[in-house]
């Protein structure tokens, strides 16, 4: 694994306006951005084990959505193969940093405890690691097709996304031993201490990082993301962007790090 890709997925300030969901029992559910343009899915259809999405809606306060607003349903997590779909200027940025084959998607988002009236946090959510790249929208589409599939990014519209691409989960996680009869994508059930990148009492984009796997790295940051206290493993994720990509192939601890969440949170 060349590159461990931290993404921001799920109802954030401007999509949504509103934190998802951290249920009473600990479960956690990452709420789909809405979509203008027509999209396969609509609200209505929306499910979280026995709670139905205007519920959660309801339940998290997002008045400006109704039943009948279309919304992204990306990434796809729970099914058997799981997909995950990119464009614009953030596809571009993937591109660029080589990620690939093989390399590790960890997905997180704006959550909160409603019922407790809790912070807001930054949570991780869900995993992906790359066995395909498919680009363009006749061959999504074809590929989504072929497998009776449905997504978002399939579309004829081309000019809704530019540079268009999915990526497609490999069967099993690959990019350890110690994880190789884990799924190749899946969810998070629970909401976990480890899984909040937030630093405990701060705003939820100070990020602080277990020192254990993240002390004396080397040529951690790949965009973005910048020291705010090395000593402390602290880091700040401000400003607009998706994917914030960091250097595993020389940062081997940062490896094991995404090896215990996955093993520690990631099984059934």
């Amino acid at each position: 694994m060349k590159n461990l890709v931290i993404s921001r997925k799920g109802f954030d300030a401007t999509s949504g306006g509103r934190a998802s969901p951290i249920f009473a029992n600990g479960d956690i559910f990452s709420v789909p951005i809405p979509q203008k343009k027509q999209s396969p899915s609509r609200y209505r259809e929306l499910q979280f084990n026995d709670i139905s999405g205007r519920e959660i809606l309801n339940f998290i306060g997002a008045k400006s959505i109704s039943d009948d607003d279309f919304f992204h349903n990306d990434p796809q997590l729970s099914g058997q193969k799981g997909i995950f779909g990119q464009a614009g200027g953030s596809q571009g940025e993937l591109e660029n940093f080589g990620v690939g084959r093989g390399d590790l998607f960890l997905f997180f988002g704006w959550f909160k405890r409603y019922h407790q009236r809790g912070p807001d946090l930054h949570h991780l959510f869900g995993w992906l690691q790359i066995e395909k790249i498919i680009k363009g929208n006749s061959e999504i589409t074809n590929f989504l097709s072929e497998n009776e599939l449905s997504h978002p990014h399939s579309t004829t519209d081309i000019t809704q996304f530019k540079n268009n691409t999915i990526y497609i989960a490999s069967k099993n996680l690959t990019f350890s031993d110690s994880v190789r009869d884990i799924t190749g994508h899946g969810l998070f059930k629970k909401t976990a201490e480890s899984l909040v990148l937030t630093e405990k009492g701060n705003t939820r984009s100070r990020w602080k990082f277990p020192k254990k796997y993240f002390t004396d790295t080397k040529n951690l940051f790949r965009n973005r993301l910048k020291w705010k206290d090395e000593e402390k493993c602290l880091v700040n994720c401000s400003g607009v962007g998706q994917e914030y990509i960091l250097n595993a192939q020389d940062n081997p601890s940062v490896v094991k790090w995404a090896s215990y969440l996955l093993n520690t949170y990631g099984r059934d």
